[in-house]
């Protein structure tokens, strides 16, 4: 009986250990942004159907790694669909994000990082973290809203897209 109850206790102190040593999740709790995902369509003048779909997501905020040099950063994905007749261009360069007291973020970490090609009838998707400014963290900055601005290119003229996003989660 003695080994029952040293045996349950051991097994108990090392769930304990193990729960105590897990790593956090990698996102911040209470944060979440809508619309889920955003919409936005490009219309050529003229026409009724789009060239161009882009879903936006905010997937959340990452918390920083400073064992690794990772700073806190807001994820975004994009998915690019292009229904069109041109190839349309999307330079990440053009990234910008704000929140809605118009604090900007640094520039962002793309996966790809180049410039995407997206032809008639493909689609594209890339990942964004954009890391908070030097000094700023989740709990400094107002992140009631977000606004994010890209530029694509279709048919050699640029075009400018914007998204905006509300805190979804309770403060």
């Amino acid at each position: 009986m003695k080994f029952r109850k040293l045996g349950t206790l051991s097994t108990l102190l090392l769930v304990a250990v193990a729960i105590g040593c897990a790593p956090p999740p990698p996102y911040l709790r209470n944060y979440r942004f809508a619309p889920e995902p955003a919409l936005t369509v490009m219309l050529k003048p003229g026409t009724q159907t789009p060239a161009l779909s882009v879903l936006v997501s905010v997937i959340g905020i990452r918390r920083g790694d400073p064992d690794h040099g990772v700073p806190p950063a807001v994820e975004i994905k994009m998915r690019f669909e292009n229904s069109g007749a041109e190839t349309v261009t999307f330079d990440p360069q053009s990234l910008q994000l704000q929140t809605g007291s118009l604090q900007s973020f640094a520039k962002p970490e793309v996966h790809p990082p180049r410039a995407m090609e997206i032809a008639p009838g493909q689609t594209q998707s890339a990942s964004l973290f954009f890391p908070f400014q030097p000094g700023a963290s989740p709990g400094t900055v107002a992140l009631d809203a977000l606004r994010l601005r890209w530029q694509i290119i279709i048919d050699g003229k640029p075009y400018l897209q914007t998204v905006t996003f509300e805190r979804a989660s309770p403060l």
